[in-house]
């Protein structure tokens, strides 16, 4: 790309030089007489595409001759390159190299050196047109080509639009004459009717309104969980957008395939984040504008109860407060690599992550942790009470159904086995707690309360990471309890992403690389309440 200062210089009427400045930015600037180049030389003496300024392989801008010749010190050039002080005679034409300014590469000056002899307009005058009536004919053209363009492109799509039965013939047809309005083929989603404009332009020559959106996709979330906000929000007119308020075409541009529905935009989310406070003064999110600037660190979820309201969020910088209380026993240490299996010293195992976690879906989410698929082959002893001769093997389920075959079991041994499964049985990995005074049961296990998603206001896709070892992002090797959090930073992705720009060895990330602008955590728009902190989902 060059960014160069084109300076013409020209004469007024006493003779004195007229100096105007153009800014010029693109590739290749083109010099010649044919009106498509970037830099017109009208004269006759100068070729249609005479010469071109570009940068070679050096980095430098040349001037490169195309149909033209250059003239430097009287002497034919194909390329030059323009250096400071630099003159270049391009037909009757002097470009000269003047002192570039700061915001600028290249400063060029372009005065007509020769002008055409006084005889020129004069034998201009005596030359007869070789086809005489030509411009009568291409006039007549002109206009039979103009009526065809308005019929074809203004009358017919008109009429199929105005007159119903025309537009019911039309409809009929495998493409209709409102298609040459179509600025660009529609996207994938909408293809299944895209043939049928009125879905969306629902009245003719208006814009495309929510309502014909939200006619189709009736379940979408909103981005903010509170209506009343929402209706704040995104209604502000003149606040932040041209037709008042946000409108879905803010975000979802169509008619633009290949290129996604989705604009992924950052100026979009800062419009709004960027100054937080002017959309809800209540709002505890700070302003954000840039993941690798200003983006604050991350807050997980925890799940603590078995409603799926009871979750509490807790930021990872609050190292005291971060710890999961799942009800389990697991040190993660004594689950990774070479391990002794119950068949003693001859059943040595080698387990990895991939062992227990098992991925699913397009995303590689994980199926939760079940005890008969990934736990009953290595502790399926921890349910055996008795001798080698006489073992009782219980279920993994409620207490009461463990109690029950107990009982029904060894009646006589009840009290020693039920103390067994309290310390070294259900107790290996559960916590146990001691039951109530009315309770018929001698003990109880604590309930599980296992957090399956620590980012509830982002999206994350392990199918993307695939290439990366799970212990580059999870730290469990030396975990001792199932306490521990071993969740990844904001540090420790701001390793290989950077924010709305790519850095060294650290690739671009937009605001929807990780958000999703409509709460996946919302079924409609008349859903749920929401507290001042949750302006939009944000992993904090």
């Amino acid at each position: 790309m060059i960014h160069c200062l084109l300076i013409k210089v020209s004469h007024n009427s006493r003779g004195l030089p007229v100096r105007s400045y153009h800014t010029l930015t693109c590739d290749e600037l083109t010099l010649g007489r044919g009106a498509e180049n970037k830099v017109h030389l009208s004269d006759p003496r100068v070729a249609m595409h005479h010469a071109v300024i570009k940068r070679l392989d050096d980095g430098q801008p040349h001037l490169v001759a195309i149909h033209g010749e250059l003239e430097v010190d009287g002497a034919q050039q194909q390329s030059v390159a323009l250096t400071h002080g630099q003159r270049v005679m391009i037909g009757p034409y002097q470009l000269t190299v003047e002192p570039a300014p700061p915001d600028v590469d290249l400063a060029v000056s372009l005065v007509l050196a020769h002008r055409l002899p006084d005889d020129y307009q004069d034998l201009k005058s005596r030359t007869r047109e070789p086809l005489s009536g030509a411009a009568a004919f291409k006039r007549r053209l002109a206009l039979w080509l103009a009526g065809l363009t308005a019929l074809v492109f203004l009358g017919l799509p008109l009429a199929q639009v105005l007159i119903s039965s025309f537009r019911t013939t039309m409809n009929e047809q495998p493409m209709g004459f409102d298609r040459v309005w179509s600025p660009g083929r529609i996207s994938t989603a909408h293809q299944h009717f895209g043939a049928q404009c009125a879905n969306c332009h629902q009245v003719p020559g208006q814009r495309v309104t929510d309502q014909a959106c939200l006619a189709c996709h009736r379940d979408t979330a909103p981005h903010i969980v509170d209506p009343a906000l929402q209706q704040h929000a995104f209604a502000a007119k003149g606040r932040y957008f041209l037709h008042g308020g946000v409108r879905c075409i803010e975000c979802h541009s169509e008619h633009k395939a290949p290129y996604p529905l989705v604009r992924q935009y950052n100026g979009v989310c800062v419009r709004c984040h960027g100054d937080i406070k002017a959309v809800n003064p209540k709002s505890l999110l700070p302003d954000i504008h840039d993941f690798d600037h200003d983006h604050p660190g991350f807050k997980l979820s925890f799940k603590t109860g078995p409603g799926e309201q009871d979750v509490e969020r807790i930021a990872q910088a609050d190292k005291t407060h971060l710890k999961e209380n799942s009800g389990l026993k697991f040190p993660h240490s004594q689950h990774i690599g070479l391990v002794q299996g119950p068949g003693g010293m001859s059943d040595i195992r080698q387990l990895t992550c991939a062992s227990c976690h098992h991925p699913e879906g397009k995303e590689m989410r994980f199926a939760v942790v079940s005890f008969k698929r990934d736990c009953l082959s290595c502790h399926a002893d921890r349910l055996e009470v008795g001798p080698a001769n006489a073992t009782l093997r219980l279920p993994h389920g409620a207490e009461q159904d463990v109690i029950n075959v107990l009982k029904a079991g060894a009646p006589k041994q009840f009290a020693r086995y039920s103390e067994t499964l309290k310390s070294d049985g259900c107790g290996y990995c559960h916590d146990m707690v001691s039951p109530a005074k009315d309770d018929p049961l001698p003990w109880r296990v604590t309930p599980l309360h296992i957090t399956q998603d620590w980012f509830s206001k982002a999206r994350f896709n392990h199918a993307s990471h695939r290439t990366q070892r799970c212990q580059s992002c999870h730290a469990v090797e030396h975990s001792e309890s199932s306490a521990d959090v071993a969740i990844p930073d904001k540090l420790s992705c701001l390793r290989c992403h950077a924010g709305s720009s790519p850095k060294y060895r650290r690739i671009a990330s937009s605001c929807m690389s990780c958000h999703d602008f409509h709460n996946p955590h919302v079924s409609s728009y008349g859903g749920g309440g929401a507290n001042a902190q949750d302006v939009a989902p944000q992993p904090r």
